[in-house]
C-alpha cells in the first residue's frame, strides 16, 4: 500500500465532496413524523431525524427504514401520538435511540392499541455516521400502547419506557426484555445521569413525577422507584428532562431542566438533598415535550434546546427552540429570549430532541481494514498509525455480524509510524463470513472497526457488490486471481486517488469498508500487473 496515498485520503474526500456525511458535534438532532405530503394518522407515519445547527440552519435529513432489511426492521411512529418519539443521546455519546413500531405503513388500526407480539415494538440505534442498527424488535414491551423512550450507556444495554408494562432492560438484538420494577408501569421519559437511571411518569394516582428506579442500572426485576426529594408528586405533565453538574460542591448532578407539557420549561437545584424549583418559562399551552441541552465549560451557562406545539392532529404541527440560561446553581432562570429556530410544515410533527452524536476515536490510526478470500484461506489485513497505547488487536468473526466470537490476537507493535498486520481464517464459515477487529488500548478501553464480510455466492468474474453501497458499509469486490502487486485503487470522477488496497496472492475476493467515502460517484479500479478491470460506484 502506498502510505502517501493513505495519509492523504480524508484530505482528497473533503475536496472532492465537499462536506462530511456524519452529524456534526454541537448540532441538533430533531424527530419529525411524517412527510409532508399526506395527513398525519394513528396508524403510522414515517420517522426523520433532522440535523440542525445551533442557528436552527438545515443540515440533513435521515429517513429511519420504513422497509425491513434482514437482520434490521422497520420502525415508524405514530402521527398523532404526543408522548412518542423521545429521542436520547447514550452516555457515551456516540448513539441516538429511538423506539417505535415494526410495522409496514398504510395498515389499519391504530399502532398504540396493537400488542408488542403482534407488533413488535422496534429500537433503533444511530451513530455518529448515520448507521441505523435496527435489529431489535421486542414482544413483551410496551403492549397495547406507545413505545416513547429508550436509552443506553454504549449502544449494546438499553432501558425503556412506555405507555404499559413499566421500564424495560434489554440488549441489542433481543426480541424479548426484562421490566425492572412493577411500581409504576406508565411511563414517558427516560434518562440516565451519574450511572443512575431516572424516569419521568404522570399518573393521578401515583406521586410519581421525576423519579430514580432502583440504583445504579439495573437489569434485573424488582427495583424500587423513589420521587426525586423535593419534586411535586401530585401536580405536573413531565416529559424529557436533563441534568447538569454546575456546582463543584454537591455531588453528582445538581441542576435539573424538565419539559412539562402543562406547566412549561421547568429549572430545578439539589440543595441540602432536596431539589428546589428555580422558575419556568413558558406556559401550559405551550406543551414543551422535548428537552436536551449543552454546557459551556467557560462560563458554565446552559443551552437548552427543545420542542413545544407538538402536533397532536393530522396536519401536525410543532416548534424547535432554544434559550441560554446563565443564571448558574439554584438561581432563577429569569426570562431568557427564546429563539425560535424551525416550524413544522403542514402534515408533519415535532418529537424529541437530541444533541448530535459523536464518532469514536480509535485509540489508534486505523487506515484501513480488509478481508481477501484465496484458494486456501480468508486473509485478513489491515495498517495503522500512532499506535501510542495501543495493547493487542484480536480479529472477530461472526456468520450474521451480530454475534461475534474471536479469530485471532496479535499484540500491537507499539510502533508510532506505520504498522503492517495480517492473519489468516484457514476454515472459515459456510455461508457469509463477518470480520471487525476489537482494538484494546493499555488502559482498558476497547474500540471497534468498521465490519468487512466475504460473500460465499457472487458470480466469478469481475464484480462489485452492492453498488449502491451505503456509506460506512461493505464493498465486496469480485476478481481474478490475483498476481503478485495486485491493488485496487478507488478515485473522484476527476482522476484524484483516494485510496488504495494491496490484494493478497492468490485472492479472488476482497471486501473493503467504505467509511472514508461520502456519498457520490467513484471509479474502482482493480490492477494486478497484467490486466486493468474498472468500474463505477455509487455510495448513498
Amino acid at each position: 500500500m502506498r502510505l502517501t496515498a493513505l495519509l492523504l485520503s480524508s484530505l482528497l474526500l473533503a475536496a472532492a465532496t465537499g462536506s462530511s456525511q456524519n452529524y456534526v458535534e454541537g448540532n441538533v438532532i430533531l424527530v419529525r413524523v411524517g412527510t409532508g405530503l399526506d395527513a398525519l394518522s394513528n396508524t403510522g407515519s414515517p420517522v426523520f431525524l433532522d440535523e440542525y445547527t445551533p442557528a436552527g440552519t438545515f443540515v440533513s435529513q435521515t429517513l429511519i427504514p420504513t422497509t425491513a432489511s434482514a437482520p434490521n426492521k422497520i420502525l415508524i411512529l405514530g402521527g398523532t401520538g404526543a408522548s412518542e418519539g423521545m429521542l436520547m443521546r447514550s452516555t457515551d455519546g456516540h448513539y441516538l435511540t429511538l423506539a417505535g413500531y415494526d410495522r409496514t405503513l398504510g395498515q389499519i388500526g391504530a399502532l398504540s392499541s396493537t400488542t408488542s407480539a403482534t407488533v413488535n415494538r422496534s429500537i433503533a440505534r444511530i451513530d455518529a455516521s448515520k448507521n441505523i442498527n435496527l435489529t431489535t424488535a421486542l414482544t413483551d414491551y410496551s403492549t397495547g400502547a406507545s413505545p416513547r423512550s429508550v436509552v443506553t450507556t454504549d449502544g449494546t444495554s438499553f432501558w425503556a419506557s412506555g405507555g404499559a408494562g413499566g421500564v424495560r432492560y434489554f440488549a441489542l438484538g433481543s426480541t424479548t426484555s426484562t421490566q425492572v420494577s412493577t411500581i409504576v408501569t406508565n411511563t414517558r421519559g427516560i434518562a440516565i445521569a451519574d450511572g443512575n437511571l431516572f424516569i419521568s411518569a404522570q399518573s393521578a394516582s401515583l406521586p410519581y413525577r421525576v423519579a430514580q428506579v432502583g440504583t445504579g442500572l439495573p437489569a434485573s426485576t424488582g427495583n424500587s422507584i423513589a420521587n426525586l426529594p423535593g419534586y411535586a408528586t401530585t401536580t405536573g405533565s413531565p416529559y424529557q428532562f436533563v441534568f447538569f453538574d454546575l456546582n463543584a460542591s454537591v455531588a453528582g448532578p445538581d441542576v435539573l431542566y424538565v419539559a412539562d407539557d402543562a406547566i412549561g420549561l421547568q429549572k430545578f437545584s439539589l440543595v441540602g438533598g432536596n431539589w428546589v424549583a428555580n422558575g419556568t418559562i413558558g406556559v401550559d399551552a405551550d406543551d414543551y415535550r422535548g428537552i436536551t441541552g449543552v454546557k459551556n465549560s467557560v462560563d458554565n451557562s446552559i443551552t437548552i434546546y427543545a420542542t413545544r406545539k407538538g402536533g397532536t392532529g393530522s396536519s401536525g404541527g410543532g416548534e424547535l427552540v432554544s434559550l441560554t440560561d446563565a443564571s448558574g446553581y439554584n438561581a432563577s432562570i429569569g426570562a431568557p429570549t427564546i429563539n425560535l429556530l424551525v416550524t413544522a410544515s403542514a402534515n408533519q410533527a415535532f418529537r424529541g430532541v437530541a444533541m448530535a452524536p459523536v464518532g469514536m476515536f480509535l485509540p489508534v490510526d486505523l487506515l484501513s481494514f480488509t478481508a481477501s478470500k484465496t484458494s486456501r484461506a480468508h486473509v485478513l489485513a489491515w495498517t495503522t498509525a500512532q499506535e501510542n497505547n495501543t495493547g493487542r488487536y484480536i480479529v472477530e468473526r461472526s456468520n450474521n455480524g451480530q454475534v461475534f466470537t474471536p479469530l485471532q490476537t496479535l499484540a500491537a507493535t507499539g510502533n508510532q509510524l506505520y504498522n503492517n498486520y495480517q492473519v489468516e481464517d484457514a476454515k472459515p464459515l459456510t455461508g457469509n463470513n463477518f470480520y471487525r477487529l476489537r482494538i484494546e488500548d493499555k488502559d482498558g478501553s476497547v474500540r471497534y472497526s468498521k465490519m468487512v464480510r466475504l460473500q460465499a455466492n457472487i458470480s466469478g468474474g469481475f464484480n462489485v457488490w452492492p453498488n449502491p453501497v451505503t456509506a460506512g458499509s461493505g464493498i465486496i469486490v469480485q476478481h481474478p486471481v490475483a498476481k503478485s502487486k495486485a491493488v485496487i485503487t478507488i478515485y473522484t470522477l476527476e482522476g484524484k486517488m483516494l485510496l488504495q488496497y494491496p490484494v493478497p496472492a492468490e485472492a479472488v475476493q476482497t471486501s473493503l469498508n467504505s467509511g472514508l467515502l461520502h456519498a457520490g460517484l467513484y471509479r474502482l479500479l482493480y490492477t494486478d500487473g497484467l490486466q486493468k478491470m474498472s468500474t463505477q460506484i455509487s455510495v448513498q
